[in-house]
């Protein structure tokens, strides 16, 4: 492919007076890094050729009407900030500038080093509360998040004008910063949404009721903040064109609202859904994972776009330089805004322009990046975050090392490896590279995943690795190979159950059922996660069930997937009890046979759960062992210890780079 196929991608536009060097803007999210890990992160992303890059500001806290805040405030929440004076007071102003301006200028003096246009995010979570902060959480009309479930407390008149008061200190404090402008957070649920929705507010002062009074909180932030920055500081907005709510705001709602203030903005991120996704049921999650098509926001952007001429910028599983190019050139959107993208591939906008977009490492949409509690990872990229860890000195000497096993650990560890300079054999006793990854990619919702195997398979090859397939390795090939290094990727083989009974059963495992006619199940199964906290129970119940199966899913965690990233467990959870699965939680099967026996794993007792023509294990694996060899000598992935793809290709990465 060469650059002139994305010659409207990799051309310049004018946002807020200022020029964006290309249509690509890194989102503003929050990968929950310490700052100089996240300044490391920024600085790969921006020099990877992006033009616009939105970030997570610091800014103060609003005393006991928690806080505004995308991100990063979060480490600063957790000091205990109960002493320091309140921030609308001259001592305030200081104390927070203080502790705030400092990141904000080595955030755009990154920015600005590389060439990128980079605006600043304000915004209040409301009713949201992630971190703990100690702090009572506000809403307009005092409705708890049905996701996180913290009872907030109603703001009254007074507190919502602080509130904008603040809004408008913090966009002084980006400008003041030396960033290029600020994006106003009107979406994902946070406090300027639930003002915007009758589904969250219901109010009867000025700020409830009909849409322009529903629309007063933004109207009079977006003024106060032109008050506060001056007519020449460009503010864009961020805001869902699916809010996909129940008795919410609808696509056309909102590009009224975007119309109504068009006249204060210098562009509108055109994103969609909440944070949880779980509104009276399950809703669009904000961060889409690979259970929707990419560019599925397309058609809302479209509207809104049609509606006002403020430029418009389309975020949703944009992960993809054609797709990109097909949505600017049919007038669907001004720019594209991605963040996972530019994870798992931070060099994206570099390889599209040198004519190279089919080498790009495109993201495979498992949202490992979008863990509330952890900081991000990427399973396509394991440098993400990582930079400075992985960025290791050259090797002393060229080793002659051995991969033994072609997963994506072994293929990951195999490419990292030779593109240090050291001669590499990889061993793989099947005819095939990629684990069951490559059984995995059958599943129409994880099919995606082929494309890092295919692109590890192809850069080992580039690489000069020498690829075995067919090949068990045995201590007698060890020996003709004469390796300095082994490295072991052996992975695990899905473990089955000790349980009287299971001989009279047809057993299957969750794999199985990708490579298997679906007919020879029968048409009652049982699914049987037991301590499987993740997806893999999930998935196996919701394909059979697909197939039009009566499935029963028993899982012995309080609830099946609970350990999943959560947009994933509630679309999934709510797939399956629209295709009539019976979920049993806290259940262990004790006993197989035609009429499996079940027990409650608090109560201890015990009881028939029905008649089945089959069982489904997804309860886990155990490792492929190998017998350690002389010298130096590495176990990673699933031998290692049997976990997820994240954990196989950074453990590959690791050691890879080490060697």
């Amino acid at each position: 492919m060469s650059s002139g196929e994305f010659a409207t991608l990799l051309s310049p536009f004018a946002i807020g007076g200022k020029t964006v060097r290309n249509r690509i803007m890194l989102t503003t999210h929050n990968p929950k890094m310490s700052e100089e890990r996240y300044l490391q992160y920024l600085e790969t992303r921006v020099a990877g050729g992006v033009g616009m890059v939105g970030i997570p500001v610091l800014n103060e806290t609003i005393s006991a009407l928690a806080y505004v805040t995308p991100g990063q405030l979060d480490g600063i929440s957790a000091r205990d900030l109960d002493g320091t004076a309140d921030p609308e007071t001259e001592e305030g102003r200081e104390f927070f500038d203080s502790l705030l301006l400092p990141p904000l200028r080595a955030r755009a003096e990154i920015a600005h080093r590389h060439g990128a246009l980079v605006f600043g995010q304000v915004a209040n979570r409301g009713s949201i509360r992630l971190p703990e902060t100690f702090q009572a959480m506000v809403s307009p009309s005092g409705i708890p998040d049905p996701h996180v479930r913290a009872q907030p407390r109603e703001m009254t008149t007074g507190e919502v004008e602080r509130v904008v008061r603040l809004f408008a200190r913090s966009a002084s404090r980006i400008q003041r910063g030396g960033l290029d402008g600020v994006e106003v957070h009107a979406t994902h649920g946070y406090l300027v949404e639930q003002f915007l929705s009758p589904s969250t507010n219901r109010r009867t002062d000025r700020y409830g009721g009909s849409l322009d009074n529903r629309m007063r909180f933004l109207t009079e932030v977006l003024e106060a903040i032109r008050e506060e920055c001056g007519a020449d500081f460009p503010i864009g907005m961020r805001i869902s064109g699916l809010q996909a709510h129940p008795g919410g705001l609808t696509t056309d709602d909102i590009a009224a609202v975007v119309k109504t203030v068009e006249s204060s903005l210098a562009y509108v991120n055109i994103t969609a859904g909440t944070i949880g996704a779980l509104h009276d049921g399950v809703v669009l999650p904000y961060v889409a994972s690979s259970h929707y098509e990419p560019g599925f926001n397309a058609d809302a952007a479209a509207t809104v776009r049609e509606a006002v001429s403020v430029p418009v910028i389309l975020t949703g599983r944009m992960n993809d330089p054609a797709l990109m190019e097909d949505v600017l050139r049919s007038g669907v959107a001004d720019l594209v805004g991605t963040t996972r993208a530019l994870i798992a591939d931070p060099e994206f906008v570099k390889k599209t322009a040198a004519g190279r977009a089919d080498r790009i490492h495109k993201c495979i949409g498992i949202n490992e990046c979008h863990y509330p509690d952890r900081v991000s990872s990427c399973p396509v990229n394991p440098w993400a975050g990582r930079e400075r860890e992985l960025d290791v000195p050259a090797p002393t000497r060229r080793k002659r090392v051995l991969v033994v096993g072609g997963g994506p650990a072994g293929l990951m560890c195999a490419r990292t490896a030779a593109s240090r300079g050291h001669s590499v054999v990889l061993a793989e006793k099947k005819e095939t590279l990629g684990g069951k990854i490559t059984l995995l990619s059958r599943d129409p919702h994880r099919r995606e995943m082929a494309s890092l195997i295919d692109d590890l398979t192809r850069e080992v090859a580039e690489a000069g690795v020498e690829v075995r397939l067919g090949f068990e390795v045995t201590p007698e090939s060890v020996a003709e190979i004469t390796p300095d290094t082994v490295v072991v990727a052996t992975g695990a083989l899905p473990a089955l159950p000790d349980l009287p009974g299971l001989e009279e059963t047809r057993t299957y495992t969750a794999l199985d059922i990708l490579d298997t006619d679906l007919t020879e199940l029968g048409e009652n199964v049982l699914v049987v996660g037991g301590l499987n906290d993740h997806l893999a129970p999930l998935a196996a119940a919701d394909l059979l069930a697909g197939h039009g199966k009566k499935v029963v899913l028993l899982s012995e965690c309080i609830l099946p997937g609970q350990a999943a990233e959560p947009s994933i467990l509630h679309l999934l959870t709510k797939r399956l009890l629209e295709k009539h699965v019976r979920i049993e939680a806290l259940t262990q099967l004790v006993k197989g046979g035609a009429r499996p026996q079940v027990r409650n794993v608090f109560s201890g007792e015990t009881s028939d759960i029905g008649a089945f023509d089959s069982v489904v294990f997804a309860t886990g694996a155990e490792p492929v062992d190998f017998p350690e060899t002389g010298g130096e000598f590495y176990r990673i992935g699933d031998c290692l210890a049997p976990r997820r793809l994240v954990h196989a290709t950074l453990d590959g990465a690791r050691i890879g780079s080490r060697l």
